[in-house]
């Protein structure tokens, strides 16, 4: 009997120990690092779970990351209840500050770690579309420029256009690119340009205007 029950607690550790890993290879932001418990996918964090170390996280977990909605507990106390993405506040939360003297407790919105504002703003809007004109717009990343490009549909070469800009921006053009450097957002363009249907027996104008708010590197294509 005390065979059985040595092996039953020697399963039982080894099953624990499974479980509960080093996060210095299970979980891959640094200040987590100290002990994990959860559940794991290819040797990292995946799914739901537990972190400890200079701080404190419970809730989902993705590819070893905060990834989806949970529980942060910074090293100074102060609580974010709410969404995450690759490890950093992302969507909608509650903050509660430890040792604030009035307001501690911050609700809305946070991007890349940052709060951002009781309220979303849409990072960009189109308005006034005619012709053909069919826009990709997209942020590469922290900056403050926007690069605007026309193609056209047939040889696929780049369009020259009328781009008037409100807004506070250094705008110049390299091979056909449009770029608005050292950009103050919110930024607003009204392009007009001309160019052929796909069949290439006709010609189109088309304009649109599209808004950026939201600071970063945009690059936009209006393809047709």
């Amino acid at each position: 009997m005390k065979k059985y029950i040595v092996l039953a607690f020697l399963f039982f550790g080894l099953m624990l120990s499974a479980y509960s890993q080093k996060i210095e290879w299970s979980v891959l932001k640094k200040e987590l690092v100290g002990t994990y418990v959860g559940e794991l996918k290819k040797g990292l964090a995946n799914g739901k779970g537990t972190a400890k170390g200079q701080d404190e996280y419970t809730g989902d977990f993705k590819k070893g990351l905060p990834d989806g909605v949970g529980v942060y507990t910074d090293s100074l106390g102060n609580v974010y209840t709410g969404a995450f993405r690759n490890g950093k506040k992302e969507g909608r939360g509650i903050m509660t500050l430890a040792n604030a003297k009035t307001d501690s407790v911050i609700k809305g919105y946070w991007e890349f770690d940052k709060y951002i504002g009781a309220e979303r703003i849409e990072p960009y809007e189109v308005s006034n579309k005619t012709g053909s004109v069919n826009p990709r717009i997209f942020n590469t990343g922290e900056g403050n420029r926007v690069e605007i490009s026309i193609v056209e549909p047939v040889k696929h070469t780049l369009l020259s256009g009328t781009i008037f800009f409100t807004g506070q921006a250094s705008p110049r053009t390299t091979f056909g690119r449009y770029y608005y450097d050292d950009a103050v957002f919110p930024l607003e363009f009204d392009v007009q340009y001309s160019c052929p249907n796909k069949l290439g027996t006709a010609q189109i104008a088309s304009t649109i205007r599209i808004k950026i708010s939201k600071p970063g590197n945009w690059i936009i294509t209006l393809n047709n």
